[in-house]
């Protein structure tokens, strides 16, 4: 005669197969994450497996995640679910800086800044009212990232200089900065200056040149994700 497997042996079976299916889920949602990003956006993927650092980024996670998961968690959460319910909110959080601002587009429109007085000076009113002299200019070409606008370098009355990023639609991501760079068609802001965090990856901005630091043709006014090490977009100026 036949014996018939109790609900306690059928318990105690699928019990480690579901707590491996729980201990895997929050993995299978970073390959899936980044394989989305992989087909997706080819271009920055590709650019990201070219960088060093992009690659220390990546071997950094994946070693911090071996070690979370195999060794620091068991020995601190006993239950497999929350063990499991912890890596997911690692591996959303990562999703949600890594991966999400490349879908994320984020307007922002500014005008032209007035020059700025010195401490306890007032700017002359003719020098407000007047218009920015226009020295150089250059399209914006993207670097394995989707990108169109002009990039523009002012001199106002002062003689201070500021960049302009005009009518610019740059494919986002992470943590990106714009510099200034001597030299055509520069891809690195390695000798150059930087200007700040990019404000948004459309519209039109303007970032203060500072002092002593002449921009001008033949410089190469650059966007670079800082995150990842890799160039995003960049223009050369010509003398207008």
């Amino acid at each position: 005669m036949q014996s018939v497997d109790s609900p306690t042996h059928t318990s105690t079976v699928s019990a480690p197969v579901s707590r491996r299916v729980a201990a895997a889920v929050p993995g299978i949602v970073l390959l899936v994450a980044f394989g989305v990003f992989a087909v997706t956006r080819w271009g920055p993927f590709e650019s990201a497996l070219t960088s060093g650092r992009a690659l220390l980024v990546l071997a950094g996670i994946v070693t911090a995640w071996l070690v979370l998961a195999r060794f620091v968690l068991p020995h601190l959460v006993r239950s497999p679910w929350l063990r499991a319910g912890l890596l997911a909110v690692i591996a959303l959080a990562i999703v949600t800086v890594l991966v999400l601002p490349y879908y994320r587009n984020h307007e922002v429109i500014e005008r032209f800044p007035r020059a700025e007085a010195a401490a306890g000076a007032e700017v002359p009113r003719a020098e407000r009212a007047e218009a920015p002299l226009r020295r150089s200019t250059g399209e914006l070409h993207g670097i394995d990232h989707d990108a169109t606008g002009v990039a523009s370098v002012y001199e106002r009355a002062d003689g201070t200089l500021v960049v302009g990023l005009e009518g610019i639609d740059v494919q986002n991501g992470p943590d990106y900065f714009v510099h200034v760079v001597p030299g055509s068609d520069r891809d690195s802001p390695h000798d150059g200056v930087s200007l700040g965090e990019l404000r948004g990856n459309q519209g039109t901005q303007y970032y203060e040149v500072p002092s002593g630091t002449l921009v001008g043709p033949d410089w190469t006014v650059l966007i670079w994700c800082r995150t990842f090490g890799v160039p995003v977009a960049n223009a050369t100026q010509t003398a207008v």
